[in-house]
């Protein structure tokens, strides 16, 4: 019977072999890389055929403005002296949007003060406020705060009248009173 022999493991190269094979297979190796950067190169540039990008200078975002001009600009718009319980005085007023864009507009009421502060003659006058047929406030002057006007397109010009009236029940404690009040125009960014 014949044996067949058995094979030895491989041994570990040595490094001496290892530098042998690798003087040996350089070249190989070498041209390797070289494909491997070639195809590396390639795939990048075949990438970027697909994309595209552009310049957009120059752009800009301007806000437009909005501006109240009043024909009583830091004038009062109704000063009624000698009033007796019954009658009426009014004053008018004319506002416009003289900006380039549209806007909420109120008006507001501050500073109320009477003198004497008892009894308060604010609280026997009756304020109307009206744009032509639309009512914009009709109360008390005492109870008037913000009123909302609307929103105004550019160069849209309202004309208020302020009517006042005395309370006709109103009895001689109020004689000589006096009331004072301001009022502020506001336009703001459409809500």
């Amino acid at each position: 019977m014949t044996s067949t022999p058995t094979p030895t493991p491989a041994s570990e190269p040595t490094t001496q072999e290892r530098l042998t094979w690798m003087r040996k297979n350089s070249k190989r190796l070498i041209i390797a890389v070289i494909l491997l950067l070639l195809a590396a190169a390639v795939v990048a540039f075949s990438f970027s055929l697909f994309s595209s990008s552009s310049a957009s200078p120059g752009n800009m975002v301007s806000s437009g403005s909005i501006e109240i001009d009043s024909d009583k600009e830091g004038v009062a718009i109704f000063t009624i002296e000698g009033l007796l319980p019954g009658e009426s005085g009014e004053g008018t007023v004319t506002v416009t949007n003289v900006g380039e864009s549209d806007g909420d507009f109120t008006l507001t009421a501050s500073n109320i003060v009477d003198a004497p502060a008892e009894p308060p003659l604010s609280s026997q006058l009756t304020l109307v406020i009206s744009d032509g047929t639309t009512e914009v406030y009709n109360g008390p002057i005492a109870n008037i705060t913000t009123e909302g006007l609307g929103n105004w397109a550019a160069d849209e010009t309202h004309t208020y009248t302020f009517e006042v009236t005395f309370a006709s029940s109103a009895g001689n404690a109020y004689q000589g009173g006096q009331t004072t009040l301001d009022f502020t125009w506001t336009a703001g960014q459409n809500s």
